[in-house]
């Protein structure tokens, strides 16, 4: 793979600016720096306008784009087309300056994110590059020419259409297999890199993917987080246990409490509380209400049955005792047939 020695490449670029010029530059991209400098922030420096400012960096970029620095820039130039040839034709930009900065640039001692913004210095360098401004749908995007930028909008929309049939989350590889029937030449590679930019589609802490707006993506609560855990475990469980998988998964730096997943799931629809501190999801067919409550309902569903019959019943609604569910029967009437009917 190669590596360039990105600080001596962009010394040898400006070391002929003035030293305006130059920290403009350096200042407007952020290479060497934690940020890239606004026009605004660079002006109120030099006591000069924002335009002004623009109009150096213009002439700064048009002086380095020389013909004594080809040799210079042209290798980064073809090095980040591969690059991004090799992610689609259109990549994210935050996401190639990021990666292309990890991949190919060099800059020990210092980490190489304070070197992300030269990715963008040669990229606007190069002039050959397509940007996409941020939209509704995407992110700001670079790519190799427009016709890569129409073939990711196409993915995404038939991604997008997939997702709001099927109405639930899948994994990658089906993700991988729906886009492959879009487009056969589509590899893992390509359709993570479209991804990238594409604001109405993400993936869970689970590594499931679906849309932005899905609880299942993007839980926004206490209440969400539990149901998408409890999904995932397809087992009652203790809110010590709930709490405790939503930290293990990391969905924010708000830690979940226990007393806080007891409070929020016992108001909420979705769970049923079906033993001492247990929680089952009613998708699963529990029922709530006290044992004489589930014991009636499966009577009505079901008609007369006899005891084995409606114990088995309800410990399939219910965690409780066998004996705890033998002791409400004795509420309920029993004919000659030793089958019991609902009062």
């Amino acid at each position: 793979m190669v590596k360039f020695d990105i600080k001596k490449i962009v010394s040898r670029l400006v070391d002929n600016l003035s030293d305006r010029s130059k920290d403009i530059i350096l200042s407007r991209f952020g290479i060497g720096k934690d940020d890239y400098d606004t026009l605004e922030a660079i002006g109120q420096r030099y006591g000069i306008t924002r335009e002004r400012v623009r109009q150096i960096e213009a002439d700064a970029l048009k002086h380095i784009k020389s013909a004594s620095n080809e040799s210079i820039i042209k290798p980064v130039i073809t090095v980040l087309n591969e690059f991004i040839k090799s992610n689609g034709g259109v990549m994210d930009e935050n996401d190639l300056k990021a990666s292309f900065a990890s991949n190919h640039f060099e800059t020990k001692p210092e980490p190489t994110n304070k070197y992300e913004g030269a990715t963008m210095f040669f990229l606007n360098l190069a002039g050959s590059f397509v940007r996409t401004k941020e939209d509704e749908n995407f992110w700001p995007r670079w790519a190799l020419e427009n016709s890569y930028v129409k073939n990711q909008e196409a993915l995404v929309a038939h991604l997008t259409g997939q997702l709001k049939k099927e109405k639930k989350v899948v994994g990658f590889e089906e993700m991988i297999n729906w886009a492959k029937k879009h487009n056969t030449v589509l590899n893992k590679d390509i359709v993570l890199a479209y991804l990238a930019s594409a604001k109405n589609i993400s993936k869970n802490s689970f590594s499931e993917w679906g849309m932005i707006s899905w609880a299942e993506v993007s839980p926004r609560g206490v209440r969400d987080k539990a149901y998408l855990v409890m999904k995932r475990t397809q087992k009652p469980m203790h809110f010590t246990e709930v709490a405790g998988e939503i930290n293990k998964a990391s969905f924010s730096k708000r830690v979940a409490l226990p007393q806080t997943v007891h409070n929020e799931l016992i108001k909420d629809g979705r769970f049923v509380l079906v033993g001492r501190g247990l929680y089952a999801l009613k998708d699963w067919g529990y029922e709530a209400g006290t044992v004489k409550d589930v014991i009636k309902s499966v009577l009505a569903a079901k008609g007369p049955m006899n005891r084995e019959d409606v114990v088995k019943s309800v410990l399939a609604k219910r965690m409780v005792k066998p004996s705890t569910i033998i002791l409400n029967l004795n509420g309920f009437k029993k004919k000659d047939d030793n089958k019991y009917y609902l009062l």
